[in-house]
């Protein structure tokens, strides 16, 4: 006769259920390294002793190690909680990565540990050391164009100083042959007054008022010619600020100084002028300009044996602009040319007295300094110049 063993209720279905919850444990395990595995980023879990327990693949390839040379051991990086950090790893032959890590503390099946951030920041801070070389390399470029700038400005104003300079001096020269030519008649005029006082003492002619007559003839003289070294003192002193003055006295003055030399060259000289006409600017300047363009058609007339030469000046107003024209009969600037004429050291007479610079600085005078415009074009049998201020 058989006996049955006694049977405790509920002991297989307790085993079930520990069974059930160590299979739960598993697949949750599996997930959780699963998850941790396929995050970009890398991992580390650190238990409260400091031992590292868990570490995933993108952590180890970040310190170029295996896992299994990283767990059960203290870790390779600082742990701190809070804000994150950066800090370079050591990777051996592959040199060293810059980490940002970032550490937090947390509870896994009622225990506490440190679960660990890791990311690869080392392209990052390549790149931020390269962008912080380029801006220091940007900011020396600059310092160094600011200077260049500087030195070019300096040089470009040496220049153009020189090539006033130069214009100056042959503006002086033509000024000082065009005061040869008008002394040369007043000389003349003061020499035979002197002959013939002296003719009349001899021949017992020589009266009070015949010798006063003479000597007043011979002041007019002097003093005409003490007029035309004031006018040339004048038109070279500088123009330190710009004042009103009349448009008619400047084309005048600037006629008189090349009144020899163009009658020398027979030109015929028509002015259509306002009297009243009245400008702010630097006179001296205006001047100058004239005096080139002037000289320009006189030399022109020369050179191509200009029959019946003449110049004709007009100035007027139009609109708020005052307008000063110079036309010639010289046959006008060849086409080719023509849109060269105002370049520095530019000219197409192979003279000893061309320097190239007069039209030049003619145009830097009224256009930079006078806040003008200065033009030029052909019309029938020569050329016109338009001054614009």
């Amino acid at each position: 006769m058989d006996i049955d063993k006694p049977t405790v209720p509920g002991n297989d279905t307790q085993g079930d259920k520990l069974k059930q919850l160590a299979e739960h444990l598993r697949i949750f395990e599996d997930r959780f390294q699963n998850i941790i595995s396929g995050i970009a980023d890398g991992f580390i879990i650190v238990d409260m002793n400091g031992i590292v327990r868990i570490v995933n693949p993108s952590a180890a390839l970040l310190f170029n190690r295996k896992p299994e040379e990283l767990t059960d051991r203290e870790p390779v990086i600082p742990l701190a909680e809070g804000e994150s950090i950066e800090h370079a790893i050591d990777c051996g032959e592959i040199g060293t990565r810059v980490a940002e890590i970032r550490t937090v503390r947390t509870d896994w099946e009622g225990q506490q540990f440190f679960l660990v951030s890791l990311r690869d920041i080392t392209a990052r801070k390549r790149m931020e050391e390269q962008l912080h070389l380029k801006q220091l390399q940007l900011e020396e470029l600059n310092r160094t164009l600011a200077q260049k700038v500087h030195e070019e400005v300096e040089k470009n104003r040496q220049k153009e100083h020189l090539l006033i300079l130069q214009n100056r001096q042959a503006a002086m020269g033509e000024m000082i042959g065009n005061i040869a030519h008008q002394w040369r008649q007043p000389l003349t005029s003061i020499s035979l007054l002197i002959q013939d006082l002296g003719e009349c003492f001899d021949y017992g002619d020589l009266s009070r008022e015949y010798l006063d007559t003479t000597i007043s003839n011979a002041m007019n003289v002097i003093q005409h010619m003490s007029q035309t070294i004031d006018d040339f003192r004048n038109f070279f002193k500088q123009d330190k600020e710009r004042h009103a003055f009349s448009v008619n006295q400047v084309i005048r003055r600037t006629l008189s100084f090349m009144e020899t030399s163009l009658r020398y060259a027979n030109v015929t000289v028509h002015t259509d002028t306002d009297e009243d006409m009245v400008v702010t600017g630097l006179p001296n300047e205006l001047s100058q300009v004239l005096l080139n363009i002037f000289g320009n058609a006189k030399d022109i007339f020369i050179e191509r044996k200009t029959v019946n030469p003449e110049l004709r000046i007009h100035s007027f107003r139009e609109g708020n602009r005052t307008v000063i024209t110079v036309a010639d009969n010289g046959g006008g600037i060849h086409e080719d040319i023509i849109g060269r004429i105002f370049e520095p050291y530019f000219s197409h007479r192979k003279t000893e007295t061309s320097t190239g610079i007069g039209l030049y600085m003619a145009k830097t005078i009224i256009e930079k300094n006078m806040g003008g415009r200065l033009s030029a074009e052909n019309i029938e049998g020569g050329a016109i110049f338009r001054i614009e201020i």
